[in-house]
Parts: C-alpha cells; sequence; structure tokens
C-alpha cells in the first residue's frame, strides 16, 4: 500500500512530494481529517526534481555518450 501525504487546494489534491502513479491506474482515497497540523501551502517547480535520482559518478561520462551509444546501436555486423 502507498501512503501519499498532502494538502487539498482549489479542487486539487498537491502532493508533499513527487509521486510517480502509473497513467488510468485505479486508486482509492482515503481521506484523514488532521486538525492539529497546520498546512502551509507546497510550491512546486520543475527544476531539480530528477535530482534525486542523478548519479554523479556518471557526469565525466555524459560527454560523448550519445555518440558512443548512437555508434554501438548502428555498428555495421
Amino acid at each position: 500500500m502507498l501512503v501519499i501525504t498532502g494538502i487539498f487546494e482549489d479542487g486539487r489534491f498537491i502532493p508533499d512530494k513527487p509521486v510517480s502513479i502509473p497513467q488510468k491506474k485505479k486508486v482509492v482515497v482515503t481521506i484523514e481529517e488532521k486538525h492539529d497540523v497546520s498546512v502551509e501551502p507546497v510550491k512546486h517547480s520543475a527544476f531539480g526534481r530528477l535530482k534525486a535520482y542523478s548519479n554523479s559518478s556518471l557526469i565525466p561520462e555524459e560527454k560523448g555518450a550519445w555518440e558512443a551509444a548512437a555508434a554501438e546501436k548502428h555498428a555495421l555486423r
């Protein structure tokens, strides 16, 4: 079971963190009212969102990676 927290604002649910759910996936939403928690607006930005999945040790290998992949894919055999 996946639990996603967030706020409901202006007719939309805004999760606290990025969430990956497949398209057209049937879900069940349970609303738990918490009166003791202060709710602050969540500011979302696409900038830097994928940084959590980055592997900084591969950065030196980025230069020329496309050329190497294309050469490997289209190599004469």
